[in-house]
């Protein structure tokens, strides 16, 4: 419960900084991986399978990176942050919902470009539901 909570948070402040100033924060962000591994590991739920999952999403977000896709550094390390927050067993959920919601935000703000935090949070909350189902 309190991965969840911790989560929520580093979530929405994360989306809310993204939206408004088109940045990740790695002073917040990094604090925010430690931290929530020792929450997991305190809750006896933090699994090598949680570090298979970041290394699944780490090489999917950083594909755009390579190829200059208006993806950044902040966007890998929150997709690090909410791999290790849903785990092995949902990270395929995460990765579909926040490329659909994504994809959704974008065409309701009539925009191309819109960061990408609040679907990643979105998405991760959603792949949770599904996980805990």
């Amino acid at each position: 419960m309190l991965t969840l909570s911790f989560f929520i948070i580093v979530s929405i402040l994360i989306s809310y900084i993204d939206i408004e100033k088109g940045l990740i924060l790695d002073k917040i962000m990094i604090p925010s991986i430690f931290f929530i591994i020792l929450l997991k590991f305190i809750e006896d739920s933090l699994s090598t399978q949680d570090f298979i999952a970041v290394a699944i999403v780490f090489f999917l977000f950083l594909i755009p990176i390579i190829f200059n896709m208006a993806f950044g550094g902040g966007d890998l390390r929150f997709g690090v942050f909410c791999a290790l927050f849903v785990g092995l067993a949902s990270v395929g959920y995460f990765v579909m919902l926040s490329g659909v919601l994504h994809l959704l935000l974008l065409s309701v703000v009539k925009k191309r470009s819109f960061p990408f935090a609040p679907a990643m949070s979105l998405g991760a909350l959603g792949a949770y539901i599904i996980g805990s189902l």
